[in-house]
């Protein structure tokens, strides 16, 4: 590291640094400057609301004026608000103010000008811009992986020029470690430097060593819809997350954090990630999971997709199997959308209608219903023939509602029955399939469709950006579904190698992307893993599906011991003792075996239970099923009974991938039988 250069960097962070202290300082005088006006325009409200209201008896103070200090109050409060939003991130972004510099010249430019990088934008008393934010336009030409002949796109239009220089920082606590010029996006000494670190309980911001491939899909500018196939541990919902800070960003005066849903695939999962975008200095977006819109959109108790996996795993019925395997294809779908355009129709009976002397004829209602109005939805077709209907009577406006309803009652009492269970039942029996009694997790999705059809589904999930994590989860019907729930763009992400119930084959992406109207990313390296853990688990898989980063760690360790249990408590042990991994995670194949492993150990007793109703915490030591540890990631995992009998089919194989691609340093295999033939066949010979 050359002295003088280092030295220049050393005097340039001490002035960020002030800057930092500068604009701090500025902010915490403008909100005490905001609250006392807050405070006065209280008083002048409370002192004067009588004369606001009545008038004063000499000169009426208007509604007017009483309007304009509530929105004085509510202006000064949220600038209140963005200024300690913007002091909070100040305050983080001093530990470590930029992580990266770029040299560029414009090619109207005399010189090469220096660009950092960091969580933000941080400016000198002057208003120059010291630090760029990451999202900025310009910072594009970072994550490049190139120098010389560059561009950029900025509402000004194309740039072009030269990158000379890239270089990275490391800068903790507001100290200056060292920084490194490299050629590459992300230099491997301070990539693998970050990867090395242990899990956390909250997933973190990954800005400073966003990777080329991820960088392209974060900073899209289409509003399209678009699948992301992603590897285990290929980062695609940080990718996710940082596209939502970037959108949020770009598009400040025309979307906000309330304009974008994400939907979860459990509770716990949601919380894992709900801390990045307040670290990225964008509030949170609304969260929720398909099982809690189900629960408002359906209003009828179902079967979870947790509760259903549990039953699955832990019975393996071919009943289940076949049914799982009907319900979540493609030509399932086709069969319900023919049954949907047609045969539901008929469950329509028109009858003649009279209202006093207003009598409408069975014929023109039949007419309009099934010849003039057949290309759209049912509850459509109700809709508008209840305003025809509306339209034969002279009422005033405030009238013509209620005479609207009232027809639309008349028209779905012609239905033969509205009771969504009994139609999926109808069409279930179409397909000589067998009916339901108990709403499962693979026929909500269906019975919303039927329910959206003929009644319309009454969405308080509004959103004009929508991301859906962990796409394998779902169907082609929940696919539809969203189609017909969300008309703005979506991000689809997911890993169909990770699919636990079913096998997904490649060729299921094109066929979704047809259905959604979706171009389809690949995202093939992984990050997460050591390269030995990362090998391990493609061989359980059976096919080699990822490149990983030559991050190199311990061996993957089998064990086969007389008590499943003894034997974790020395994993523990020895993991705590001489690597202080901070998370241990024991990933059963079931709730059954985990219980059996608690009646067994007190210390495993101890270990906190991670399912559906519990959330991360700060819980260093957990217990959970490979259903609850998707998407997330611990520093040590450890897969108990790993025998034949234990994980022997595809489902098993699903099982144990899952559960493998959850450890960032460390994987253990137990069992007390013969070991599974998924791991057999990683043994060395």
């Amino acid at each position: 590291m050359d002295k003088t250069t280092k030295q220049q960097e050393l005097n340039y962070l001490e002035s960020v640094s002030e800057a930092i202290d500068y604009t701090k300082s500025k902010n915490k005088q403008k909100i005490k400057q905001n609250t006392e006006n807050i405070q006065n325009l209280k008083s002048f409200f409370a002192d004067s609301f009588y004369d606001i209201r009545y008038g004063n008896g000499e000169e009426f103070v208007g509604e007017d004026e009483f309007a304009n200090i509530n929105i004085s109050i509510e202006n000064l409060q949220m600038q209140n608000n963005n200024l300690e939003r913007e002091t909070a991130r100040l305050t983080k972004q001093k530990k470590n103010p930029y992580f990266g510099r770029f040299d560029f010249q414009a090619h109207d430019e005399q010189s090469p000008a220096p660009y950092y990088i960091g969580l933000g934008l941080i400016q000198n008393k002057d208003n120059q811009n010291l630090v760029y934010d990451w999202r900025a336009d310009i910072c594009s030409l970072y994550y490049e992986n190139k120098m010389g002949k560059a561009s950029y796109s900025c509402p000004e239009g194309e740039i072009d020029g030269e990158v000379s220089l890239k270089r990275q920082y490391k800068i903790e606590n507001g100290e200056f470690h060292y920084y490194i010029d490299s050629n590459l996006v992300i230099d491997d000494e301070i990539l693998m430097e970050q990867l090395s670190k242990n899990a956390t309980t909250k997933m973190h911001d990954i800005v400073s060593t966003i990777q080329q491939e991820q960088n392209v899909l974060i900073r899209a500018e289409d509003f399209e819809n678009t699948i992301v196939q992603g590897v285990a541990g290929s980062g695609k919902t940080s990718i996710a997350m940082h596209r939502v800070s970037y959108l949020l960003y770009k598009y400040r005066n025309k979307l906000k954090s309330e304009d974008i849903l994400i939907l979860s695939p459990s509770e716990l999962f949601a919380d894992y990630i709900n801390e990045v975008l307040p670290a990225l200095g964008e509030e949170k977006p609304f969260t929720t999971t398909f099982s809690d819109m189900a629960k408002r959109l359906l209003g009828q108790p179902f079967e979870t997709r947790e509760e259903m996996l549990e039953r699955v795993i832990s019975k393996q019925k071919q009943e289940d199997f076949e049914n799982i395997a009907i319900k979540s294809s493609f030509e399932f779908l086709a069969d319900l959308k023919q049954f949907l355009t047609e045969d539901m129709c008929n469950l329509f009976v028109p009858k003649t209608l009279a209202f006093g002397d207003v009598v409408i004829s069975q014929e023109d209602i039949k007419d309009i219903y099934f010849n003039k109005l057949k290309k759209i939805p049912i509850f459509k077709r109700i809709e508008v023939l209840a305003e025809s209907i509306a339209e034969h009577f002279a009422v005033p406006t405030n009238l013509r509602q209620p005479l609207i309803d009232r027809a639309k009652h008349l028209l779905y009492n012609c239905f033969i029955t509205t009771d969504i269970k009994h139609i999926y039942n109808l069409f279930l029996s179409n397909l000589e399939l067998e009916e339901i009694d108990e709403i499962g997790s693979y026929d909500i999705a269906p019975m919303l469709l039927i329910k959206e059809n003929l009644q319309g589904l009454k969405n308080n999930f509004d959103a004009k950006y929508v991301i859906v994590d962990e796409m394998q989860d779902y169907t082609p019907c929940h696919f539809y579904l969203f189609e017909k729930i969300w008309k703005c763009a979506k991000l689809y992400l997911g890993d169909i190698y990770q699919s636990i119930d079913r096998t997904l084959q490649p060729e299921y992406l094109t066929h979704l992307a047809k259905l959604t109207h979706s171009k389809i990313k690949h995202l093939n390296k992984s990050y997460r893993s050591t390269l030995q853990i990362s090998t391990f688990s493609q061989k359980i898989l059976g096919k080699h599906i990822a490149d990983n980063v030559n991050r190199h760690g311990d061996e993957v360790d089998f064990a086969k011991v007389d008590d499943c249990a003894t034997e974790i408590e020395h994993i523990v042990e020895n993991q705590l003792a001489t690597n202080k991994r901070q998370s241990i995670a024991i990933i059963c194949k079931t709730l059954e075996d985990i219980k059996t492993l608690q009646k067994k150990s007190d210390i495993i007793k101890k270990f906190k239970l991670l399912n559906k109703t519990e959330t991360m915490s700060s819980a260093k030591k957990v217990i959970t099923t490979p259903a609850m540890a998707k998407g997330v990631e611990f520093d040590c995992v450890i897969i108990p009974f790993a025998d034949s009998k234990t994980y022997n089919n595809q489902l098993d194989r699903n099982l144990l991938y899952v559960s493998a691609t959850r450890a960032l340093h460390k994987l253990h295999f137990v069992c007390d039988k013969k070991p599974s033939k998924f791991l057999i066949k990683n043994e060395k010979k």
